[in-house]
């Protein structure tokens, strides 16, 4: 009888715990903070509650694990002790399944835990509408992953802000929006995948490490970021920027295709003109277009005057800089190279100049183009001579 009384006071004052690996759990007495019991292989804790991996060298007294059964299993006296309960609130990325196929999407968790994740893990945060450097002042939508692990689950638990994590994401954020207003849209676009320099450093950014959140403030509350554990995962523009960078390029493209037409004309004018071979004239062309244009001038500039007459006006492709006809010859050569597939940046070699081939069916294009620019201008000078007549 005494055996199943004694059975009875155990199973009411005695409960137990099982802290799973990589994890620890704080013990509360009377509700004060107690202790800390953890499960993690070869990690072991100081008597500050710091965890340690076995191979790094003991800077403090080991603290020493009382009421561990075996593995993970812990015993403790109910009521006069407690395992601490505690809210946290944070964001992940997770793979779902959407329409048969999965993808990574944010997740918001708000739970009450009894424990502490010691392994390190990545969390999620975006900001919207965060503007460029001045006057660029073009706003981003920066999706960011932190990796971020506890190093000391008191200091987490009792001494961090009752929301840490939010917290920590929330002053990552200011750091980033301050970076990127120091930054061209181009310049900031460039730091995605190189987190390395995001935490670094390098010319005109300031190296994430140096940071006073990442120095003091983070160990403060028993958190430690991983080396370049901060990361551009995506930078969004706005629909309305987006809508108008497609318009800015198909006027790109407009604009390289009245130039390849007029240039194929000019070319093909010098050729005539001079009696020259094709080939020599297009050399001499991307050997300099300014020398070309001053030695063949009044030849550039009658066709190009002619062409400006025609319905669609030609010489419509702006350019800031560009004063008169040489200013707008050369913007057309700007032009004229931007389109894809087209004139080549490196010069070409004196064997391939001079070399009897075929024209290239890029070349046969633009020239097809120039001929039939020529029969429009002949057509309307016989308009032109009838009317006087």
């Amino acid at each position: 009888m005494e055996w199943l009384i004694l059975l009875g006071v155990f199973f009411l004052f005695v409960r137990f715990t099982i802290v799973k690996e990589g994890t620890a759990q704080a013990l509360m007495k009377a509700g004060a903070f107690y202790k800390i019991i953890f499960q993690w292989e070869n990690h072991w804790m100081d008597v500050e509650w710091n965890i340690w991996r076995k191979k790094e060298k003991k800077k403090k007294k080991e603290s020493k694990l009382y009421g561990q059964i075996f593995g993970g299993l812990y015993v403790y006296l109910w009521p006069f002790y407690k395992i601490y309960k505690y809210p946290l609130r944070w964001t992940d990325l997770r793979r779902v399944e959407e329409v048969g196929e999965k993808i990574e999407k944010p997740q918001f968790h708000d739970e009450e835990l009894r424990h502490v994740m010691l392994k390190p893990a990545v969390y999620w945060t975006k900001i919207f509408k965060v503007e460029t450097l001045p006057p660029e002042r073009i706003p981003l939508d920066i999706e960011i992953l932190i990796t971020m692990r506890i190093l000391n689950p008191f200091l987490f638990l009792f001494i961090a802000p009752p929301t840490p994590l939010e917290d920590v994401l929330a002053r990552i954020d200011a750091l980033m929006r301050a970076r990127v207003s120091m930054l061209t849209v181009d310049e900031f676009i460039a730091l995605k995948g190189k987190s390395e320099t995001l935490w670094e450093g390098g010319e005109g950014i300031v190296g994430l490490k140096d940071e006073k959140l990442i120095q003091e403030t983070l160990p403060k509350w028993g958190l430690q970021i991983a080396k370049q554990g901060i990361d551009i995962k995506s930078i969004g523009l706005s629909p309305e920027y987006q809508k108008a960078g497609a318009a800015k390029k198909e006027q790109e493209m407009r604009a390289a295709g009245r130039a390849e037409e007029i240039m194929g004309t000019v070319i093909l004018a010098v050729t005539r003109a001079e009696g020259r071979k094709e080939e020599e004239v297009q050399a001499e062309f991307r050997a300099d277009p300014q020398v070309f244009y001053q030695k063949h001038q009044p030849i550039v500039d009658n066709t190009m005057t002619k062409l400006s007459m025609e319905q669609r006006s030609y010489l419509r492709i702006e350019t800031p800089g560009a004063t008169g006809m040489e200013g707008a010859f050369l913007n057309l050569i700007g032009a004229w190279k931007r389109i894809p597939g087209g004139e080549s940046e490196q010069e070409p070699k004196e064997e391939e100049v001079n070399a009897e081939k075929p024209l290239s069916p890029e070349t046969e294009r633009v020239m097809k183009s120039a001929r039939e620019a020529l029969e429009t201008l002949k057509k309307q000078r016989k308009r032109h001579k009838k009317k006087k007549k």
